[in-house]
């Protein structure tokens, strides 16, 4: 007589075995991080993912990248990206990432382009209100990052307009000073909405997606 116990493992593994391939097969998408700004956290991207998976969009290819902005340099939090990405492409198939950054997010994003090799993992970085050229705001705080986001910064220095790729600004945004410092790469002026508001923003959201 054959052995129950046995046959019931191998039917466990089995299914475990097809759960995993299904679980797979669902995530067989183009991952999508979404990345803060200065000072932000990451569910005030949680409209914009929402719009996302409501149009059809895996939910499992929807990703959330934290950073400390407060205590940390963004050359520190690119490295801490490159980890990020490099972690969750295993599950896609190591299809490339696509990324939406807001604000300071956007110079964490194009660092890591650019010195920490992810132009390789990434094929799509749509930033909202960057302040690529730097910002007067960033005269009123004192970290790390807001010195590289100061005109002129050596972080941007550095940089020379590099990793950039598709850019939307706004004309009332109060806090890239002049908004069109937002511009680099392919830019276009999105909706007249705030700074914060970029991310929650039905206008701009259909504009991002005409460029994922």
């Amino acid at each position: 007589m054959k052995n129950p116990i046995k046959k019931l493992s191998l039917l466990a593994l089995l299914a475990s075995m097809l759960f995993a391939g299904s679980a797979h097969a669902a995530c067989n998408a183009d991952p999508v991080v979404f990345i803060h700004g200065y000072s932000g956290w990451k569910s005030q991207f949680d409209t914009m993912i929402n719009r996302f998976r409501n149009d059809g969009t895996p939910a499992c290819a929807l990703y959330k990248f934290g950073y400390n902005s407060l205590f940390k340099s963004n050359k520190t939090s690119a490295r801490e990206l490159k980890s990020f990405v490099n972690n969750i492409r295993p599950n896609h198939n190591y299809r490339k990432a696509k990324i939406i950054a807001h604000s300071n997010g956007g110079l964490v994003s194009r660092w890591y382009r650019v010195f920490e090799g992810g132009y390789s993992a990434t094929s799509r970085l749509v930033t909202l209100g960057t302040p690529h050229k730097g910002t007067s705001w960033a005269y009123a705080c004192f970290s790390p990052a807001c010195f590289e986001m100061r005109y002129n910064s050596s972080f941007l220095q550095s940089l020379a307009g590099r990793g950039c790729d598709v850019s939307l600004w706004s004309a009332l945004d109060e806090i890239v000073i002049p908004q069109t410092n937002a511009k680099c790469g392919y830019s276009l002026r999105t909706s007249s909405v705030g700074h914060l508001t970029l991310m929650v923003w039905g206008g701009v959201y259909n504009d991002v997606r005409r460029f994922l």
